[in-house]
């Protein structure tokens, strides 16, 4: 008897929802998901399948349009992640001058206002991660990077901070000329 009207009630929710819909889906063809029923939803667009390849600056730039400062900060992670050797060369090059100028101008006595601190210290952080990606540096060596110039937080003082930053090229150049002689050695 259960059995009978679970089976009655359900063969009249059906023949209810073709009588509201004849084509057998929603209204206008649109929703579904799996089966096309009732509350189930827009259909569903695999990703990178959107018109855009998955990834492209086009998404990224659609992205930032839609999504405000967060989607202006991933399109321009992505942007970065595509630049060229030498693009990365260039940034990596301005930012070095830029270090090292507030540096000097800390050790010269100048002002840095406190506020500059945090933005020095991330200014820092963005420059190990730029290396990491410009090197294509193992989890395991950024990560003791980021540990020994990143390990104190609130307890340096922004001139501390712009002069860290300038000492953290330092050690980069000095990476990059060990990389440099090690392949060399590897080479003959």
């Amino acid at each position: 008897m259960r059995r009978s009207l679970l089976t009655g009630a359900c063969a009249l929710m059906l023949s209810a929802a073709a009588l509201a819909h004849p084509g057998g889906g929603p209204p206008g063809g649109v929703g579904g998901g799996p089966g096309g029923g009732m509350g189930a939803g827009p259909p569903i667009t695999p990703p990178g399948q959107m018109g855009l390849g998955a990834g492209t600056p086009d998404l990224a730039h659609d992205i930032a349009s839609q999504q405000g400062q967060f989607g202006r900060d991933f399109a321009q992670q992505q942007q970065q992640r595509h630049l060229t050797a030498q693009q990365y060369q260039a940034l990596a090059a301005q930012h070095r001058a830029d270090a090292l100028a507030l540096a000097q101008a800390g050790r010269s006595g100048a002002t840095i206002p406190a506020s500059a601190g945090p933005r020095i210290r991330l200014a820092l952080q963005q420059d190990i991660d730029a290396w990491r990606d410009q090197f294509q540096v193992d989890r395991r060596a950024w990560q003791a990077m980021r540990d020994q110039w990143l390990a104190e937080r609130g307890t340096m003082s922004p001139q501390e901070w712009a002069q860290r930053r300038a000492d953290w090229f330092a050690a980069r150049d000095a990476w990059i000329a060990n990389q440099k002689a090690w392949a060399m050695t590897r080479r003959n």
